[in-house]
């Protein structure tokens, strides 16, 4: 007796040192990617904190923050993260990092909060702990987790998940009162996960997916624990609704979600049935870790054109159909495996949908991920004694190994030459990877060794749009570009395939035309360059892309003198894609030519600018009022 109650005050002291230990570990494996700079989507979200000067006013701070277009909602939480590690742009990438893999322990500690009383459900307290800091430890140093914690935007998917975990031990909380404390149950499911979830959706759109998770919570580890029948189905209708609501949604808004894949390269049938070869491959990468694949570019995932093509296709869905029919069926004899199978699915369930994202992406498994680790650390306890006894061998070669894999996985990330080299050996036929290889030339000034990379892409992907526009830029900064050059290049771009990345050739190229780097490009070869764009059929109808084009088009016309042309082709942008620096812009032209009345017009359609969602105005209102005084001065002036 006086041996168990020992062990009962030392638990403390060892739950403690064992989520030091793997804490420890997490930091050592992911130290060389603190060093690593900025990459990939890194930069288009994150360059917005120059915008203007920086961060130097409130109203700024809030523009920042309400600025993603990547939903209705926007994602101003993981945004308001980033202003806490830099308020200018270019800036530091360590701080940003470093948040990054705190955010990552943090939520290794929610993992074990959770799963600790996941597991209490059916072991004593002792068993479900040493259970928890498995499943933790395994979660932490995953190598399947490195792409979300060492790039730099994908703090998006940690927060949401952060506030997914604290919204589910909300619910195992208030589960817990439920039957016995019925209004102090509900208050932490109603209003702890309300406001969790609330944050999580703000987070990142996957924040939807918690009343999922606690449904599948419901369904399988707590439904042995009684409740009164009226209370048992309001909890289940209260985790079903905003489920429905979220199909409802597909369901009305379901030929927009079609006409998202018209600028993708396969149709939204052919991405369902790729996604069931993505969610094995998943599963399979959960339960046996591999290096070789990891990284952000995965744009050459082969694409299913049918169910037997490839024949994995098939066999994807005869696994996901398998796991999910025994799921369902053995809830009750293995709760904690129905559990594992079922929180997989779920968590995919959003982002393998019929959206058109990417076909693959490592950093969608960050929550998912715990799904499989429950059903494997959940079946432990029932091995036999002989195998028990080599169990602690076994679990210090697994996370050794871990260990290795992860610290390999996260090198390559503090090193952009190293990246980049990783890149191209893990994705050979990856263009995005090639691209990133050309793009690093070009801004280290290593205009030759980027004009052979793009020309080999040209050859490759023939009907890739951006490959085509650097060649034509890097030929114009090289002296090699003909007339002959830019005419086929206006013929080609005007058939080629939809591709979003020639926005970033656009203003390269009209700083060719400004810098006179050759003769061969001029505004009016470059006006018919741009027109090329908006007569594709396959680009000229994507809002942002030719809002884009529409926007550099006035750019050009203005430098070339052509005021009127410059207004007209930024009103084009702004109603393509509404943003208020473009009315700003035109304020600015206005006022230099003197034309006030005009400026004054634009000043106040600037003033009706609404922020995404929350339908804010005048957060810009300091620009707006220095622009009104430099109005009201000149027309003093000259009265």
């Amino acid at each position: 007796m006086q041996k168990s109650r020992s062990l009962v005050r030392q638990r403390p002291a060892i739950v403690f040192a064992g989520i030091s230990a793997a804490f420890l570990l997490t930091v050592i494996c992911y130290w060389p990617s603190l060093s690593g700079p900025f990459v990939f989507d890194d930069i288009p979200n994150l360059e917005l904190l120059g915008s203007g000067g920086g961060l130097t006013s409130p109203d700024k701070y809030v523009e920042f923050i309400f600025s993603a277009e990547s939903s209705t909602l926007g994602r101003p939480v993981s945004l308001f993260s980033f202003t806490l590690n830099g308020q200018d742009w270019p800036t530091d990438p360590r701080p940003f990092r470093v948040t990054n893999l705190l955010l990552h322990l943090v939520n290794g500690l929610l993992v074990f909060l959770l799963t600790r009383a996941i597991f209490s459900t059916s072991h004593r307290p002792e068993t479900a702990e040493k259970l928890a800091l498995l499943c933790m430890t395994l979660w932490l140093l995953h190598p399947l987790l490195v792409s979300t914690t060492a790039y730099i935007v994908q703090r998006m998917t940690q927060l949401g998940a952060l506030f997914t975990l604290a919204g589910l031990l909300c619910y195992v909380r208030g589960r817990r009162h439920l039957a016995e404390q019925a209004p102090k149950g509900w208050a932490w499911i109603v209003g702890g996960m309300g406001f969790c979830g609330a944050l999580a959706l703000l987070s990142k759109e996957t924040g939807i997916l918690l009343p999922g998770f606690a449904l599948v919570l419901e369904v399988t580890v707590f439904r042995s624990n009684v409740l009164p029948d009226r209370t048992r189905k309001i909890l289940l209708a209260l985790f079903c609704f905003p489920l429905a609501a979220l199909l409802l949604y597909f369901a009305f808004d379901w030929r927009s979600l079609q006409a998202g894949f018209n600028y993708r390269p396969f149709s939204m049938s052919e991405r369902l049935m790729t996604q069931a070869v993505v969610l094995v491959d998943y599963l399979q990468q959960a339960i046996a870790p591999r290096l070789s694949g990891l990284g952000i570019f995965h744009d050459d995932y082969p694409v299913s054109r049918g169910l037997l093509r490839p024949v994995a296709t098939l066999a994807g869905f005869a696994v996901i159909i398998a796991l999910a029919v025994f799921a369902l069926v053995a809830r009750k004899k293995w709760p904690f495996i129905s559990l594992g199978i079922l929180w997989f699915f779920v968590g995919h369930s959003l982002e393998a949908g019929p959206i058109a994202l990417e076909l693959y992406f490592e950093h969608r498994n960050y929550l998912p991920l715990l799904g499989p680790l429950i059903a494997i650390v959940s079946l432990l306890p029932n091995l036999s004694q002989r195998i028990l006894r080599l169990l602690p061998v076994v679990v210090f070669l697994v996370i050794s190994l871990e260990c290795f894999l992860t610290w390999q996985a996260a090198a390559p990330w503090g090193s952009e030459s190293r990246l980049m080299q990783t890149a191209l050996v893990e994705h050979p036929d990856s263009l995005r990877a090639r691209q990133y290889v050309a793009n690093r030339y070009i801004i280290h000034g290593m205009h030759q060794e980027a004009l052979e990379v793009q020309k080999a892409l040209a050859e490759k992907y023939p009907q890739h749009a951006s490959t085509r526009l650097s060649i034509l830029n890097l030929s114009c900064l090289l002296g090699l570009l003909s007339a002959e050059d830019l005419q086929t290049a206006t013929k080609f771009v005007e058939q080629a395939d939809f591709d979003s990345q020639i926005v970033g050739f656009l203003g390269p190229l009209i700083a060719n035309v400004t810098a006179d780097h050759c003769d061969t490009l001029d505004p009016e070869g470059l006006h018919s360059l741009f027109d090329a764009v908006l007569l594709n059929p396959h680009m000229g109808q994507n809002s942002s892309l030719g809002g884009a084009v529409y926007y550099h088009k006035g750019i050009l016309y203005e430098i070339s003198g052509r005021l009127d042309d410059a207004l007209a082709s930024l009103d084009l942008s702004y109603e393509a894609r509404p943003e208020i620096d473009i009315r700003l812009q035109q304020v600015v032209w206005l006022l230099t030519a003197g034309r006030l009345d005009e400026a004054q017009r634009y000043l106040d359609l600037a003033r009706q600018h609404e922020y995404g969602f929350f339908s804010i105005k005048d957060l810009r209102a300091s620009d707006l009022n220095i622009l009104q005084e430099q109005i009201d001065g000149t027309r003093h002036e000259s009265d």
